[in-house]
C-alpha cells in the first residue's frame, strides 16, 4: 500500500525533519494562504491520486504531537480501510471547547462571520454557528492527516477548491478582502489560514460516514502536551465531565456554556502568558495587549 507523507521544503538549505516523510519542494508559497495554498497545488497537480494515502504534514510534526513521523505512518498502513488517518497535535482542546469554532471565536474574535461569508460565495451549504461537536473522533488541528484518494476528491475538491477559486477570481470582492485582515498570532497571518483549518474537523463532524482512524498517542500524553499549567487545570477540571458527555453523544446548553467560558478565559491567559513567554512550538512572542489594539485600529501597521 503506497503511503505518501510529503514535508513541505520551503526555505533555502531546509532538510527534512522527518525521514520517514517524502520532501514535497515549495516554491513561493503564499504567506498568506499558508497550507491552504499548498493542498490545493497539490491537488490539482493530482498527486492525491499516486499513491493509496497521500498527505502535507509540517516540519514541526514530531514537535507538536509528541509522535515520530515513522510511527504516524506505521499508523496509517494498519489501517488500510481507513479514508483518512488523523492526530491530533493540541488534545486539550477537545476539553477546551465544545467545537473548533468555539475555540475560533475566542482566538480570533470575529472568524466565524468571515468563514460563513466565504462559505456561502464558495457554494457550501454549511452553518458554522450551528457546528456539530468536535471530540476525540473529529478534532484536528495543523492539518495533520493523511486521507485516501477519494477523500481528497471529497474534501479538497469539494471544499477547499471551490473557496479557492472563488478567492482566485474575485480578489477585490468584500468577503476575500475581510479573511485577508490580520488575526492575531506569533507571526503576521490573516484569518484565512486559521479558517481552513477549522474547515478539516467540520468535514469530518458533518460526514459522518467518514471512516476515520485516530492516532490517540496525544489523548494518552494530554497533560503532557498541555503548553501551560492553566490548561491542565481546565483539562483536570472539564475532562470527567466532558467525557461522560461525548460518551452520551449529548451535551447541555449549561456545559457548552461552561466550555465557552474556559475557552475565553484560556485565550486571555495565553494573551498576556505568550507576550512574556516564548511559545514552545514557534520560539515567538505573542504581540502585547497595546500592540494588538494598535494592529487593529491599523491593520497595515
Amino acid at each position: 500500500m503506497g503511503i505518501a507523507a510529503y514535508e513541505p521544503l520551503y526555505q533555502t538549505g531546509q532538510t527534512l525533519a522527518e525521514s520517514e516523510f517524502r520532501p514535497l519542494a515549495v516554491a513561493q508559497n503564499s504567506e498568506a494562504w499558508r497550507e491552504f495554498r499548498i493542498l490545493i497545488d497539490f491537488y490539482r497537480r493530482g498527486h492525491h491520486r499516486l499513491d493509496n494515502f497521500s498527505g502535507i504534514l509540517s516540519p514541526k510534526f514530531r514537535l507538536k504531537t509528541g509522535v515520530s513521523g515513522r510511527d504516524f505512518v506505521n499508523f496509517v498502513s494498519s489501517n488500510p480501510d481507513a479514508d483518512v488517518c488523523i492526530i491530533n497535535p493540541y488534545p486539550g482542546a477537545r476539553y477546551l471547547s465544545y467545537n473548533v469554532w468555539m475555540h475560533g471565536e475566542a482566538f480570533h474574535p470575529g472568524i466565524v462571520a468571515r468563514g460563513q461569508a466565504l462559505l456561502n460565495l464558495a457554494g457550501i451549504d454549511w452553518d458554522l454557528r450551528d457546528a456539530p461537536r468536535n471530540g476525540e473522533r473529529t478534532l484536528c488541528y495543523s492539518n495533520f492527516w493523511i486521507g485516501s484518494a477519494a477523500f481528497w476528491e471529497s474534501y479538497v475538491g469539494g471544499v477547499l477548491d471551490p473557496i479557492a477559486r472563488f478567492l482566485e477570481q474575485n480578489p477585490d470582492d468584500p468577503v476575500a478582502r475581510d479573511v485577508m485582515d490580520p488575526t492575531t498570532h506569533y507571526t503576521s497571518a490573516p484569518f484565512l489560514p486559521f479558517i481552513v483549518e477549522r474547515l478539516f474537523s467540520t468535514f469530518l463532524a458533518l460526514h459522518g460516514r467518514t471512516k476515520i482512524a485516530v492516532h490517540t498517542g496525544p489523548y494518552e500524553r494530554v497533560m503532557e502536551l498541555c503548553d501551560t499549567e492553566f490548561e491542565r487545570d481546565i483539562v483536570r477540571e472539564m475532562r470527567p465531565v466532558v467525557d461522560a458527555c461525548d460518551n452520551a453523544e449529548g451535551f447541555s446548553p449549561e456545559v457548552k456554556n461552561l466550555q465557552a467560558l474556559h475557552t475565553r478565559l484560556f485565550q486571555k491567559y495565553v494573551a498576556e502568558y505568550y507576550a512574556r513567554h516564548p511559545h514552545p512550538h514557534t520560539g515567538r512572542m505573542l504581540p502585547s495587549v497595546a500592540e494588538q489594539f494598535t494592529r487593529q485600529l491599523a491593520p497595515g501597521f
